[in-house]
Parts: C-alpha cells; structure tokens; sequence
C-alpha cells in the first residue's frame, strides 16, 4: 500500500524551503547517532518528461543529496501504462536525525545537430526536501526471514516541487536495519505550518 506525504500530516517541501520548517523542527527532538537509511526508489512521474517524446540520452534519474553526500540511480524505464517512469533501486546513505534530504528528479540535456548530439549539464526538472526526523515514527520493525529484522516504511508519494509548483510525483520506501533512535518532546514550535503538527510517536 501507498501512502502519500500529505496524509502524513507533513506536507511537502522544495529544498529552498527546508529552511522554514526550522522553527517547528524545535518541538520534536531526536537525538542518536548517524546510522544507515535506504532509499527504495520505486517511481516518478513529471508532466514535462514524456518517455514516449524524449530521446533515449535524456531519460531521468534520482539524485538523493544529504549535505555534501549525494548518490544517483540508473536512468529510469519508461512504462507506457503507468505513464511513469520506474527504477527499483535502492540507495543506502549515512544520515543523522537532525539532517534534511534532498529527494531530486534529473534530466540529462541533450540537443541532436545535425552532425552530432551536444550534451549540457544535467539540470533537475522535480524536487522535495525531507527531514530525516519525520521519516523516523513512520519505521515499523519487520520479520523478513532471512534479512532478519528490518524497520520500514511503507511506498510513500512525495509531490515533486519546481519553482514553487507541483510538477510530478516520486514514489520512496525508507528502511534501516537499526532501531530508529528515540526521541523527546521539548518546547517550542507551534503555527499553521503541517510540520509543526507532528507529535511524537
């Protein structure tokens, strides 16, 4: 099953906008030490990147950014029925609860002459920006046999940002093979913005 981002009670965020949530981020402490997430990256979807009108070079990929750290996947398949693009990869990076992830779609450029195809640099067409700490409540241990315990998240769609509109969608799982870490509650926060309605799990 696939939840989204929104039903969360968490909203979504470009990674400019990381930023505002800083003061809400106070009334939910987690303290622990760096362990190791994946990212199961199932699929996204752009209205701008059709694969059945872009060229085979300027198929997409995802860019998982935390701080100077980043990590890409393969380019995506295009899947006529789905109308999305699909990746089933998965990317493990170091995180601590206090840092914030760069979740981002990207497009290589490529221009075909007449006597030969001119690359640009690759640009990112769809972003969202997630703090590590409200993705740790959402971490359900489970048994998987042989890969022993596991703390996973369900499929959750993320709404992908550009310049301040929605764009596309991208499809995310989270797991860890650690306990998530514990946490606190502490004064402060508070306001209208979805993330200062999370509440301590």
């Amino acid at each position: 099953a696939m939840i989204t981002w929104a039903a969360l009670g968490m909203g979504f965020l470009s990674k400019a906008q990381c930023a505002d949530v800083a003061p809400c981020r106070a009334a939910l402490a987690w303290k622990g030490r760096p362990f190791k997430l994946s990212f199961c990256i199932h699929s996204a979807s752009v209205e701008a990147l059709d694969g059945g009108r872009i060229s085979q070079g300027q198929r997409p990929f995802i860019q998982i950014t935390v701080g100077d750290r980043v990590k890409k996947t393969e380019m995506g398949d295009w899947s006529r029925e789905e109308g999305r693009w699909r990746f089933h990869e998965t990317i493990t990076l170091e995180v601590s609860p206090e840092d914030e992830v760069s979740i981002a779609i990207v497009c290589n450029q490529q221009y075909d002459l007449v006597v030969a195809a001119l690359s640009l640099a690759a640009k990112i067409v769809g972003e969202v920006c997630v703090p590590v700490a409200s993705v740790l409540p959402q971490l359900k241990m489970e048994d998987r046999d042989i890969d022993g315990m596991v703390y996973a998240t369900p499929s959750i769609g993320f709404d992908l940002i550009k310049d301040g509109a929605k764009v596309g969608k991208a499809t995310v799982a989270f797991e860890t093979k650690q306990p998530p870490p514990p946490s606190r509650t502490v004064m402060g926060g508070g306001g209208p913005d979805p993330w200062c309605n999370m509440r301590d799990q």
